[in-house]
């Protein structure tokens, strides 16, 4: 619980990488202390988290320069305000995001996309809120640089994912393959 992150936090302040999975008593303050006192964490994943919320992505966003990685899965709590001010505060280094099963909109992507710079591995799914504008925006904020690294599998994904998508511009994404092209023309 909060009372063992506290217990990390002020003992533990080289921390790197924290994994909380299925730690339903949790909370926002828990995380909040981690990110005070723990600056060199580069990688965080939090699953199944009912308790954390936006206020510690800010506070992580805002606190932890060295952040590299960061997974979000099935936190209710987490919108798009979380997400947002996570990309806008620590988009210097972020380069692997995972974002799965959230509430977030088409907002949280377009700032991904404006802010994204470093990303260099994107992960996207269960987004229920998030529509093809999202995916558009976010592909012509000009902030992600790393097209080259969409890969057959990521098309496969996308188009699974979306089944109405009408339009699909792909430029120097090296590698993508006849095969990727061919299974994402399939479905």
């Amino acid at each position: 619980g909060d009372v063992g992150l506290y217990e990390i936090a002020k003992e533990c302040h080289l921390l790197e990488k924290l994994d909380l999975c299925q730690c339903p008593v949790v909370s926002s303050k828990g995380l909040i202390a981690i990110a005070e006192n723990c600056l060199n964490l580069t990688a965080l994943s939090i699953e199944s988290c009912p308790k954390i919320g936006n206020e510690s992505l800010q506070a992580v966003g805002k606190l932890c320069p060295k952040l590299q990685s960061i997974s979000i899965k099935d936190c209710p709590l987490v919108g798009d305000h979380g997400v947002a001010s996570l990309f806008s505060l620590a988009s210097s280094v972020l380069s692997k995001v995972k974002l799965e099963g959230l509430k977030i909109s088409d907002f949280s992507l377009s700032v991904i996309g404006y802010y994204g710079k470093s990303v260099t591995n994107l992960m996207l799914s269960g987004l229920r809120n998030v529509s093809e504008k999202g995916f558009w925006v976010m592909g012509n904020a000009q902030g992600l640089q790393n097209c080259r690294f969409v890969s057959d599998d990521g098309l496969l994904a996308l188009s699974k994912s979306q089944g109405s998508l009408e339009c699909l511009q792909l430029e120097e994404c090296n590698k993508v393959t006849q095969s990727g092209i061919i299974g994402f023309l399939s479905n």
